[in-house]
């Protein structure tokens, strides 16, 4: 994805508490019977984990798990609740 399409809209772990749709961590992408699952890496900070499925888990930058979090939206998987 081209830098000056970067996706600038919030993605959940941007949210504090006190917000209205604040969820907790991990955050969970849903379609059909695929899931994705996105948390904060506890022992690299900046650095968050994507796991798809049961599969092996993935290691990502803060920009890098932002756009494939928009990527995954657009892709037509949903965040749980």
């Amino acid at each position: 994805m081209p830098l000056n399409k970067v996706k600038t809209d919030q993605v959940p772990w941007d949210l504090k508490s006190e917000d209205e749709k604040h969820q907790k961590e991990p955050w969970k992408l849903k379609k059909g019977k695929e899931y994705v699952t996105i948390e904060k890496n506890k022992n690299e900070r900046g650095k968050f984990n994507l796991q798809k499925n049961e599969e092996r888990v993935l290691s990502l930058t803060a920009l890098q798990a932002r756009l494939t979090y928009h990527q995954l939206i657009e892709f037509g998987y949903k965040l749980q609740k």
